[in-house]
């Protein structure tokens, strides 16, 4: 949209043609004609781009139910009617969008009109992916009693974080932190002096989670987060084993909760391992740190016109 000039106000719309056509000798060809030409001429059914096209021809569902629609959805694109069957452009770049590309435009200004922008078209959670992906590197994890602990770089480690910082202090009462891992050691820190007060035993080769929580506040409960930044949920092998380990210390299968958590739900590897996931558990999300997503089974779930607001 940008190089054929397709901005609100201009009368010229893209169609996922011309995206699907674009090749690497038209994009070098930087010149306004040019880049006005290549619309006029592409949107002509029999028309190709000069050079080998990026994308195959059906490609364009794609980029109009995806890329597009996401777009359009944040408020970055505008969609002019047209019928269904119309080969003609439609769609275009809003003008305040397409704005914070002005090459005329300072560093500081562009930074600032983009922060103004996010804060009027995105949604909360939206913002939090933001804030989270540009906070990707983390050293050290605070616990709930206070104290500060190291965390190894990788790509876990903010869900980890988070999970400690923010999941724990919301959902558990009297949250403590018995271990946890990183993406270089299996376990990274450990208090087995409160694992053995609350009465749990381990040693070399026990399962444990990425996240070992507890709350403390009668009935005691352990919480076992998996923090899946490429793969590794909660699934049925790993709740067994977890299972079978809490059943060894003496405690039984309901004396344990199990929460896989993510960076969000737009997460690619939520979208991977979610049919992983085991029944019985929960889905928590750092861009969404107030909900828990529960993965039910039937006899749980019961009838649906009993769940709250149904």
């Amino acid at each position: 949209m940008l190089y054929c000039l397709a901005v609100e106000g201009s009368s010229r719309w893209i169609a996922p043609k011309a995206v699907v056509e674009m090749s690497d000798r038209q994009a070098g060809t930087a010149d306004l004609q040019a880049r006005l030409g290549y619309l006029n001429r592409i949107l002509k059914a029999k028309e190709k781009a000069d050079g080998q096209a990026w994308l195959s021809t059906n490609s364009r569902e794609g980029i109009r139910d995806e890329a597009i629609r996401a777009l359009k959805e944040l408020g970055a694109v505008i969609e002019r009617d047209l019928p269904k069957t119309s080969g003609k452009g439609r769609y275009a770049l809003t003008a305040d969008f397409a704005d914070l590309f002005d090459p005329d435009r300072s560093d500081i200004d562009r930074k600032t009109g983009v922060t103004v922008w996010r804060q009027a078209h995105l949604s909360r959670a939206e913002l939090a992916r933001v804030a989270i992906r540009a906070a990707q590197t983390v050293t050290n994890v605070t616990l709930p009693n206070g104290t500060t602990q190291p965390l190894s770089a990788g790509p876990s480690q903010v869900i980890i974080k988070a999970v400690v910082e923010q999941f724990a202090p919301r959902f558990l009462t009297e949250p403590v932190v018995l271990s946890y891992s990183d993406s270089t050691a299996p376990v990274r820190y450990v208090d087995k002096t409160l694992m053995r007060r609350l009465g749990l035993e381990h040693g070399p080769g026990d399962p444990l989670p990425d996240v070992l929580l507890a709350d403390t506040a009668e009935p005691l409960r352990f919480v076992a987060v998996e923090a899946v930044a490429t793969e590794g949920p909660v699934n049925p092998a790993r709740m067994a084993a977890m299972t079978t380990w809490l059943k060894q210390s003496g405690f039984d299968a309901q004396d344990m909760y199990f929460v896989t958590a993510y960076l969000d739900r737009g997460d690619a590897a939520f979208r991977k391992t979610v049919g992983e996931v085991a029944w019985r558990t929960a889905l928590w999300f750092v861009a969404e740190p107030e909900y828990l997503l529960a993965a039910l089974d039937g006899s749980e779930l019961g009838n649906l016109r009993d769940l709250p607001g149904w």
